[in-house]
């Protein structure tokens, strides 16, 4: 078709909608009592505006298209259903009765076209649209015969004008004609319901793109099958104005769901909204339908008024009554057919839940990726459930508490899908929580581990040095000494032997004090006997530079005073060797409520803390900084101190300088 053609084209079919709805108002301000809008009919008009406008928006942007034709049509269907209504009550109140009758009967049977656009809007659909034209075909004829049937057939119409015939009857032939209009627009609702089928079937062998587009037309069409049996069932129970409502939302969902679809536009939560809106509206078809079997049942068994308040409060107990199960139901339905894989790993997890299943091998089977795996943050980085770090990958769903990750499901998208994942993993998120608190446990027994392991090395290296600055000091000067001396008795001579004893015992005095600083790198014979005070206040005559000393005159339990001695020892040696400075500070003190004993007060002096206190120290310095934490000395403290339960810490002073900083536990 030619630019021009398409232009003329437009330029007739775009305007028909609005020219019926202008009419439509300017008939309604001539009735009595003028033009009034209830909540059905904002409703209506609602529902007349998306569809046409979507109707220009398709045929606007893709002109080849029939589903922007159908939408068109579905527009234009509803504003002359509209427009009818109104003729036919300015016909009857100013006396046309004729007129009057035909516009009733068209009004009586516009909902044919309703039901024929809607379903040509979801046959001719894109990704949806049949090899075959039987449907379509079939779907025009039925809706077109049963609207000759209405204006042939000698029936009285429905509800509000129940006491017309329309003018074109023939009596003759009503009793065939009804059969006719009856079999035309139950074939219709079958083509209507069997268009839902297609467009189902479309998306579940639907992949990709293509199943991405079809969302949203899903998403909008789910309500529909639902809502036509129920408006059937509304109609036939003389509801007529619930039934016109509910198609006139479903309607809305339809056009907008089209319009997304055609024009290729989705949201990455948009397979969620379908499975729950499908869900929804399936159980609130499920209970209208009971609504309406309540009343028809009851008004043709019971002498019951149908306006009467008993049976609506009957239908609505009813209804109520079904709506829970009718949603439990709804929603298993949706989930095995819309997505059965996401479905079974669902299930799956459920079960072995139930039977405390091990959620690593839960989380293979669910989601048939061997490789899937639950990562857990710790210490800035990841861990895996036993407590080993670990890298996550790029495909990862996270389980969020608090706006934060508390795990990470790492998995393989080639061999599962991303919404299988995120289905197990919430699904089996609490279960997910509990194992990483099993991973940090892991983790710190990793540590401990660890610790313990260095602890044993270190032992077993001070140990060996000891051995080597024993044999290759000490010991040898020993036996100097005893060779000298036995040589010097051999010699017998009184000079000799005089200078030899000299010479040995200026031998033991460097002997003695070879010891002495052997001993003074384990334990000085101060803190025995003084505490960390006395022990700091020799350790201050020894050292080449000033200290200044802040500790307290307290006594702590002897493997407490042990490893803050050795974090001071270290710390200060460090400081002598590497930071360049001529002072270092000690800091010494006990937080923390302290019960003191005064029996071990009298008997040493200090008194010694018996209660839950903490013991902390710190060794400041001005120097060059640019302390290594995971340097060997200051990890072996660290090990130390986290034997007891404690926590060391070593940094940059801000301003410069160097700290080391321990905390202790004393209770």
């Amino acid at each position: 078709m030619g630019a021009t053609a398409r232009v003329l084209t437009r330029a007739v079919t775009w305007p028909l909608a609005p020219a019926l709805f202008a009419w439509q108002v300017a008939i309604g301000n001539r009735l009595d009592g003028g033009l009034a809008v209830g909540p059905a009919d904002a409703v209506y008009l609602v529902a007349m505006l998306v569809c046409w406008a979507v109707g220009v928006l398709l045929t606007w942007r893709v002109f080849a298209q029939p589903a922007g034709w159908a939408f068109l049509g579905l527009g234009t269907a509803l504003t002359w259903s509209g427009y009818a209504e109104f003729a036919t009550d300015y016909a009857l109140g100013s006396g046309q009765a004729a007129n009057g009758q035909l516009m009733a009967t068209f009004s009586d049977s516009s909902f044919v076209w309703w039901f024929l656009f809607l379903a040509l809007g979801l046959q001719f659909t894109p990704a949806v649209r049949p090899k075959s034209r039987t449907l379509p075909v079939l779907t025009v004829a039925s809706g077109m015969v049963f609207q000759v049937a209405a204006l042939l057939r000698s029936t009285h119409l429905d509800q509000p004008y129940e006491n017309l015939v329309s003018p074109w009857a023939v009596a003759a032939i009503a009793g065939p004609i009804s059969v006719v209009a009856a079999v035309a627009i139950t074939v219709l609702g079958l083509c209507l319901l069997a268009s839902v089928y297609v467009l189902v079937a479309a998306f579940r062998r639907a992949r990709g793109e293509a199943r991405r587009q079809l969302l949203w037309l899903v998403a909008g069409a789910t309500p529909l099958a639902p809502a036509v049996v129920a408006a059937f069932a509304l109609s036939y129970a003389g509801f007529e104005h619930v039934a016109g409502w509910a198609l006139s939302v479903c309607v809305i969902t339809l056009a907008l769901g089209a319009a997304m679809s055609v024009a290729k536009y989705r949201l990455y939560d948009v397979e969620r909204i379908v499975t729950d809106s499908a869900a929804y509206a399936i159980s609130t078809g499920t209970v209208i339908a009971v609504f309406g079997l309540v009343v028809v049942v009851i008004t043709k068994s019971l002498p019951v008024r149908a306006d009467g308040q008993l049976l609506t409060i009957l239908a609505t107990l009813a209804a109520a009554g079904v709506a829970r199960p009718a949603y439990t139901w709804a929603r298993r339905v949706v989930d095995r057919h819309f997505n059965r894989r996401r479905f079974d790993a669902v299930q799956l997890v459920r079960a072995g839940l139930e039977r405390s299943t091990d959620l690593g091998a839960l989380l293979v089977e669910a989601t048939g990726d061997p490789q899937v795996r639950a990562l857990f943050p710790a210490d800035g980085g990841w861990v895996t459930s036993d407590g080993r770090p670990a890298v996550p990958g790029a495909n990862a769903v996270d389980v969020l508490r608090h706006g934060r990750a508390s795990a990470r499901v790492e998995f393989d998208p080639a061999r599962c899908d991303r919404a299988v994942v995120e289905a197990v993993v919430q699904e089996a998120a609490t279960e997910i929580d509990n194992l990483g608190l099993r991973a940090e446990l892991a983790k710190q027994v990793e540590q401990i581990t660890e610790s313990r392991a260095r602890l044993a090395g270190a032992h077993l290296e001070e140990r060996r040095r000891m051995e080597r600055d024993l044999h290759d000091g000490a010991q040898q000067r020993i036996l100097a000494i005893a060779l000298q001396l036995r040589s010097a008795r051999v010699n017998g001579g009184e000079t000799v032997l005089r200078a030899e004893v000299d010479r040995a015992i200026t031998d033991l005095a460097l002997t003695v004090q070879e010891l002495r600083d052997l001993a003074s790198g384990l334990q000085p014979a101060a803190l025995a006997g003084g505490g960390l005070r006395a022990a700091t206040d020799e350790l201050a005559g020894r050292i080449p530079i000033r200290m200044k000393l802040e500790v307290a005159d307290q006594r702590f339990p002897a493997p407490v005073e042990s490893a803050a001695w050795f974090v001071i020892a270290e710390a200060v040696a460090n400081a002598v060797k590497h930071a360049g400075v001529d002072e270092v500070e000690i800091r010494v003190s006990a937080g923390g409520p302290a019960r003191l004993d005064a029996g071990s007060a009298a008997a040493t002096g200090p008194a010694v803390a018996t209660g839950p206190v903490e013991l902390h120290v710190a060794v400041l310095d001005r120097g060059v900084g640019g302390v290594d934490p995971q340097g060997r000395g200051l990890q072996g403290l660290a090990d130390r101190v986290a034997a007891l339960g404690g926590a060391l810490s070593a940094g940059d002073r801000p301003g410069g300088g160097t700290r080391v900083e321990a905390v202790l536990p004393c209770g």
